[in-house]
């Protein structure tokens, strides 16, 4: 009888210890792919739900600012930061983007002095366990 005891009891020990051992891993959470484009006004272009790299007709306005949405725009995907990268200087900005997905920029800031060509990558964040699709967006804008 105490044999039968003792081994209910080491029984009950390792199946505690395997399921807090099991308990205790983080689970990583699965992959979600989201889908987004643009919409706004880019210097004086015009943007319409474009979600591939888009050529806009002539050159931009390097003055005043910039207003897109990020259609698809959500907290649980997106953090509330975009980057904005000029593809032949090296200006850029880090700007916040709002509650109803809309982002601004100085339009000098992000294009510069640039003669020629305000042609922009705009890269949101994603969270963690998000893949976007696309994962950033051209707007090629040439004089």
């Amino acid at each position: 009888m105490k044999k039968l005891a003792l081994l209910a009891v080491a029984l009950f020990a390792f199946y505690a210890c395997s399921s807090e051992d099991s308990s205790s891993e983080p689970v990583a959470p699965e992959p979600i792919t989201v889908n987004w484009s643009l919409s706004g006004t880019f210097g004086n272009a015009s943007v319409n739900s474009a979600n591939a790299d888009t050529e806009l007709p002539g050159m931009v306005s390097r003055s005043g600012e910039s207003t897109l949405h990020l259609d698809g725009f959500d907290t649980a995907y997106f953090e509330r930061k975009i980057s904005l990268r000029h593809l032949q200087i090296n200006a850029g900005a880090e700007v916040e983007i709002n509650d109803e997905g809309y982002f601004t920029f100085n339009n000098l800031e992000v294009f510069g002095l640039c003669e020629n060509t305000n042609s922009i990558k705009i890269m949101p964040r994603p969270k963690e366990n998000v893949n976007l699709n696309p994962s950033s967006i051209i707007l090629y804008s040439y004089r």
